[in-house]
């Protein structure tokens, strides 16, 4: 398998959700479609299930204009690229293609609420793999480092699994640089953390995505495809207990706790603003208040009026770290870093209006 090629053949087009049936035939024989639309292959006994998705994160159906500069590949500026999942899923195929055991799932709908990994994760205790699999891998990352061990507001995989993949990546000849990342935010992994002990999502080398200045880093891809075959996945160590509370940063039992709280110079708070902020060298989650995230809805909404990017939306939805709109659907759009590149005024955000904790 010439891994550009397959790459460029499964971004030669885009497919929002729905059409994702349309893909198919580029992916080889031995897949089967379960009763919820994904695609689906076991290799040998394993307790590992991979996945990507297959659905591209735009309402727009067309052709992609690939433009190359060096090792990254990009579009013309007129479509997303689609590397955003097509990365992950041109890993999966690799792996496949090198009979690497394990359960491979691919995904309908994943950015539009993770649709496919929901309905099979409702029916995990049915389902014939619910017993075998303890470990859920994800290759839908952006970047080159990332293991992600943080989720949805809470804990995904212990660190110790984190840092074990981490190591074994890194310790192949490939030039990885994998560390421990716990700002993940939503992806098929993630519908199972309440069923299955280890869920990550690793970094596949595409930037941007969801905009027209997506792009893919096609050398770490290759290096990618190559290196996650050489990893004992079996061996991996599992540690974390998914009946366990996954949600570490408030408790809903508390009786001290309240959805708004306001402090004494009458500034509200609640737990759903937060973001990831630097802070003594470390990025650790803090706590923005209404008034900030009233603010930049205005200076978000202003930008997504003059850019155009999303024509015909009719709402919002901001947190402060992950930003979604409205149009037919509820559509992903990025998380605070990536949406500083379009709005600077994103960077800084006044003491007064930061916590670290509620």
């Amino acid at each position: 398998m010439n891994i550009k090629d397959t790459f460029l053949s499964l971004t030669s087009r885009t497919y929002p959700h729905g059409t994702e049936k349309e893909l198919f035939h580029l992916l080889g024989e031995g897949l089967s479609e379960d009763e919820f639309g994904n695609l689906f292959l076991k290799i040998g006994e394993s307790d590992v299930m991979f996945t990507s998705h297959l659905d591209t994160a735009t309402s727009a159906l067309c052709s992609v204009n690939h433009v190359f500069e060096g090792d990254i590949i990009k579009t013309d500026g007129k479509s997303i690229l689609g590397a955003d999942d097509k990365a992950g899923m041109t890993v999966m195929l690799y792996m496949i293609e090198n009979n690497i055991p394990g359960l491979y799932y691919f995904f309908i709908g994943e950015e539009v609420g993770c649709v496919g990994s929901g309905r099979l994760a409702k029916n995990w205790t049915n389902s014939e793999f619910s017993n075998s699999i303890k470990k859920v891998i994800s290759f839908d990352r952006r970047g080159t480092k990332s293991i992600i061990t943080h989720q949805l507001y809470g804990r995904c995989c212990s660190d110790e699994f984190a840092s074990d993949l981490a190591n074994r990546l890194n310790m192949t000849n490939y030039g990885f640089s994998f560390k421990l990342d716990d700002t993940g935010i939503y992806t098929d992994s993630a519908k199972f953390i309440d069923l299955v002990p280890e869920c990550t999502n690793i970094s596949v080398g595409y930037y941007n995505e969801h905009t027209t200045s997506e792009r893919q880093d096609i050398d770490f891809l290759q290096r990618l495809c190559k290196g996650v075959c050489e990893v004992d996945w079996e061996n991996i160590v599992v540690l974390r207990d998914p009946a366990l509370s996954n949600f570490e940063y408030f408790n809903d039992d508390d009786d001290d706790f309240d959805e708004w709280l306001v402090d004494e110079d009458n500034v509200i708070w609640s737990d759903s603003y937060y973001s990831f902020f630097k802070k003594d060298n470390d990025v650790i989650k803090m706590y923005i208040s209404k008034d900030q995230i009233d603010d930049e809805s205005m200076l978000i909404s202003n930008w997504l009026m003059i850019s155009g990017c999303y024509p015909g939306h009719t709402d919002i939805i901001w947190n402060g770290n992950s930003l979604y709109v409205k149009t037919e659907n509820i559509d992903y759009v990025g998380d605070r870093i990536e949406i500083i590149e379009f709005i600077p005024e994103l960077k800084t955000v006044s003491n007064r209006r930061l916590k670290e904790k509620l």
